[in-house]
């Protein structure tokens, strides 16, 4: 993991941004990691296929707390988007809304613009300067609007994040915490680290399970962005334990990278003919150029895992070519949470765990319908109102 000093680019510019980078340069690096030569032993085999059987199935997901304070009234909530260009972002940010929405709470979403001369804390300067009672970061990590989210405190503005790394974070320089609402996506998995990094490892279990504990992988990751050096940890520490898999080579793709992905990537392909697994730790990659390059590549053998179902993502797959697995961790479940989250900050109670978890979807197996986002097997929104209801007094239906 990179130095938690080390300035860090905004991860936004890499996820969708590509086509406004074609003036910078294309730098990213290849090295190869590991030594096959050794059989993986059965036990791990075992462990990782029970962890993928299970990430099938629908046990990592579990309801929502149903107790809790009474619900605020009359609040005025601002989202911080990272990039309104960016699908999953609109997505989530009407996600929010719609959870607010449920709780009388108006709502207004700023477009932090990639923090384009400033634009995240800009956002938060705003939400301040309009009287806003709390604030709800998505794809937005304190570090770079620090003394933005100091003054909002300040003013008494509550901070809640969706998927935000907090100023504690090692990634982001292990300052003060600054959010009053971290994202606790489940009791498994506490923080954001824990849960980027479980990604990272399911990723690995899936590789080992469908190779029975044999495979030589090119691993695609994202350097400098927290989120992704989590998930390459996770997934690295745990391929180590398979004696049978190697890392051949590791594309490690930064934002100012993103424009030449495909060239890296194809480079990189053809380079290593013995691959056989391709992992990318972050799905727009596809869309950015991955997809196309497998797509011409035409290597059907290849085993290709992706990221976090975005609905490009699921079309790639339900096609037959390129990607093949994905891993849905519902955005719908997360905004109800993080709004749950922010009711609880303004009456002075810590957040509760939600009960977000990680699905495995491929062509075949808990694939949504075509033009629809993964939503998972829980119906949070129902149960998030009932407890709403039923803590401010009121019936549900």
């Amino acid at each position: 993991m990179r130095h938690p000093n080390r300035r860090r680019a905004p991860f936004l510019a890499a996820l969708l941004a590509f086509p406004l980078f074609l003036s910078l340069a294309a730098c990213g690096s290849t090295r190869s990691e590991g030594s096959a030569g050794t059989v993986t032993s059965a036990q791990v085999v075992k462990e990782s296929t029970d962890a993928v059987t299970r990430a099938y199935g629908t046990a990592d997901y579990t309801e929502p707390a149903a107790d809790g304070p009474k619900a605020a009234s009359g609040k005025n909530i601002w989202v911080i988007s990272a990039w309104q260009q960016v699908h999953a972002l609109v997505y989530q940010g009407r996600e929010v809304s719609a959870a607010a929405a449920s709780l009388g709470w108006r709502t207004q979403v700023c477009d932090g613009r990639n923090n384009e001369s400033g634009g995240w804390g800009g956002c938060v300067r705003q939400a301040t300067a309009a009287r806003a009672d709390g604030i709800v970061l998505l794809a937005v990590d304190c570090a770079p609007m620090r003394q933005a989210l100091v003054e909002a405190r300040r003013a008494g503005v509550k901070i809640a994040s969706f998927s935000g790394f907090d100023c504690d974070d090692p990634t982001q320089g292990r300052s003060k915490a600054l959010f009053d609402a971290p994202a606790r996506h489940s009791a498994a998995t506490p923080t954001l680290a824990d849960f980027y990094t479980r990604m990272g490892r399911l990723r690995a279990d899936t590789v080992v399970a469908k190779t029975k504990g044999e495979a030589k992988i090119l691993h695609v990751s994202f350097e400098d962005v927290a989120m992704g050096e989590y998930q390459a940890k996770g997934f690295t520490d745990r391929i180590a334990a398979c004696g049978g898999c190697q890392i051949v080579d590791s594309v490690k793709i930064s934002p100012a990278d993103v424009p030449g992905i495909r060239q890296k990537f194809e480079t990189a392909l053809l380079k290593h003919p013995q691959v056989d697994v391709v992992t990318v730790d972050i799905d727009h990659f596809f869309v950015a150029g991955v997809q196309q390059a497998l797509v011409a590549a035409n290597r059907p053998g290849l085993l290709v895992v992706g990221g976090e179902c975005q609905i490009d993502n699921m079309n790639y797959i339900r096609s037959g070519k390129g990607q093949q697995i994905c891993y849905g961790a519902s955005a719908g479940y997360r905004a109800y949470a993080t709004v749950d989250a922010l009711n609880r900050a303004f009456q002075g109670s810590p957040p509760a765990a939600a009960g977000v978890g990680l699905q495995i979807v491929d062509r075949t197996r808990n694939m949504p319908a075509p033009g629809t986002e993964y939503t998972g097997p829980i119906a949070y929104d129902g149960l998030y109102k009932k407890a709403w209801d039923r803590q401010s007094g009121v019936e549900a239906p």
